[in-house]
């Protein structure tokens, strides 16, 4: 009989997954978890502890799960992923019995550890244990932000295991974008898969595709463009294409900057990768905006990259935000002439609703109403096909995060300290 479960989800799958590797190669012996994403396994079997990990956008549905396990079983529950990591004490309010706060790849084999020699129990023990938050005698304990500094020491997946996953081979980033939660939860210094370990654990992957906050900055600080780290990368993925594996680079779970969307680097796209389309962040097509939102990148950047990109035969895919705090109807008219250009040159836009995230700048700011030449813009040129996205579902989700925000505020930890709140 399993004593810990992991609730594995769609959404999660990549985590997890990571988080296999690290346990396996830290001497965990995963054989004895229940990986399934399935809850009525978990119910059936009743576990000692169960593992989850989730993002802010999902609480509601696993607050519902949480309530049925304690209904249920008598199982320890400990989350982590984004939500745990910004909102620590709402994860404990939510019925959760452990967060893990910041990187996880450590603090989970030693937690684990820790939990099978006390029988499950939360002792004092778990102080010792840093990126931990937990109710013990009464008393509220954090036990600070976990760090992993070289996170390539574990492997992106088990060895004995058939979870497959998209490999990280980058994480952090230096920008700092108001409304992302990656360089608060992940750090600014930009590191780095060593290309051996790359290509090792590409072997097990039909189509080899990455996760990076942007793909082009591969092997640099974060910030600029080391073309030749970019290309030993590619280049030494070749003979795996060879064996018949695709490679896709720069796309779904990646995206690319547009600044570094140049000749050169579309040139490497074409030659050693097989996707054909790349998906580049412009988030609003007025400058002021992007300069409010800590963009570091100019409208101009990005319709070079999409006329670079038509020029060599790749399909943008262009993401843009819209409701964006304090943007007037001025701005969203920029933002729709912008992407009709997009549009009638042969690209993608993909549009999404501002969403305020805890433990990122903007957690605190609240959406701007969409005009109504937005509003018809998006509703027709998604009937035609031409946009993409969830900007609709989105906005009623967002007015739920603010009220859950403004309700159960805590200021957020994060992987370099207090977060700046511009709002």
């Amino acid at each position: 009989m399993h004593e810990i479960a992991i609730r594995m989800t769609r959404r999660n799958h990549n985590a997890f997954v990571h988080l296999l590797g690290a346990l396996e190669s830290q001497g965990f012996d995963i054989g004895e978890l229940l990986i399934t994403k399935d809850l009525h396994e978990i119910l059936k079997t009743k576990p000692k502890l169960v593992l989850y990990s989730f993002f802010t956008e999902e609480i509601w549905n696993v607050q519902e799960e949480v309530k049925l396990l304690k209904e249920k079983t008598n199982a320890l529950l400990v989350a982590g992923g984004y939500h745990a990591t910004a909102m620590p004490r709402h994860t404990l309010r939510m019925g959760f019995d452990i967060a893990v706060v910041g990187e996880g790849e450590e603090v989970i084999f030693q937690l684990l550890s820790a939990l099978k020699r006390n029988n499950f129990r939360i002792t004092k023990e778990l102080a010792e244990i840093k990126g931990l938050a937990f109710y013990l005698n009464g008393e509220f304990v954090f036990t600070g932000f976990a760090k992993v500094e070289d996170f390539t020491r574990f492997p992106p997946f088990a060895e004995s295991s058939h979870f497959i996953a998209p490999i990280e081979i980058s994480r952090g980033c230096p920008f700092g974008c108001y409304y992302c939660q990656t360089p608060y939860a992940k750090g600014f210094r930009m590191r780095h898969r060593p290309i051996d370990q790359i290509v090792k654990y590409s072997r097990k992957m039909k189509d080899m595709r990455y996760i990076t906050p942007n793909a082009f900055a591969y092997g640099s600080p974060g910030a600029v463009l080391r073309l030749d780290k970019l290309e030993a990368l590619l280049k030494a993925l070749q003979p795996l294409r060879k064996e018949g594996r695709r490679l896709f680079y720069g796309t779904f779970p990646s995206e690319v900057r547009p600044e570094f969307v140049k000749p050169e680097t579309l040139e490497l796209l074409l030659k050693y990768a097989d996707n054909r389309r790349l998906a580049i962040g412009a988030q609003s097509g007025d400058d002021g905006m992007l300069k409010a939102m800590h963009r570091l990148h100019t409208t101009e950047h990005v319709r070079q990259a999409v006329e670079y990109m038509l020029e060599y035969g790749i399909e943008p895919v262009v993401d843009f935000i819209v409701g964006l705090p304090n943007e007037t109807e001025e701005s969203q008219r920029k933002s729709i002439e912008f992407m009709e250009w997009i549009m009638r040159k042969g690209g993608k836009v993909r549009a999404h609703y501002f969403m305020p995230l805890p433990g990122t700048p903007w957690a605190r700011c609240r959406p701007s109403p969409l005009s109504e030449e937005m509003k018809k813009f998006l509703g027709r040129m998604a009937a035609k096909g031409y946009i993409e996205g969830s900007w609709g579902v989105q906005i009623e989700l967002s007015k739920r995060l603010q009220r859950l925000i403004e309700e159960f505020y805590e200021e957020s930890p994060s992987y370099f300290g207090r977060v700046k709140e511009v709002c």
